[in-house]
C-alpha cells in the first residue's frame, strides 16, 4: 500500500491530523518524535495512537481478501506487496 493510499485512510479517521498520522505508519516515527520536530500537537498522545491503531486496523482490512477453499470454507489471504 503506497503512503497515498495511507494518506486517504488518515483523512477519513481525522483530517486534522491525517498527515502526522500517515508520517508516523509510513516512516514509523513516534508522537515525541513528531512532536518535536513539528512542535505542540494538537492531540494527546493517547488520542494519536487510539487514531494511528485505528488506521493500521482499516489498511489490514483492506489488504485481507476471502477465497473459497475446495472443501467449501473460506479462508482469509492477506495481500501484502513488498
Amino acid at each position: 500500500m503506497d503512503e497515498k493510499e495511507v494518506y486517504d485512510i488518515c483523512m477519513g479517521i481525522d483530517s486534522f491530523i491525517a498527515d502526522l498520522l500517515t508520517e508516523s505508519i509510513v516512516r514509523g516515527t513516534s508522537y515525541d518524535m513528531l512532536e518535536a520536530h513539528y512542535g505542540i500537537i494538537p492531540i494527546s498522545r493517547r488520542s494519536f495512537y487510539r487514531r494511528r491503531r485505528t488506521a493500521l486496523r482499516l489498511i489490514r482490512q483492506r489488504e485481507m481478501k476471502y477465497t473459497e477453499e475446495k472443501n467449501g470454507q473460506f479462508a482469509m489471504i492477506f495481500e501484502r506487496e513488498g
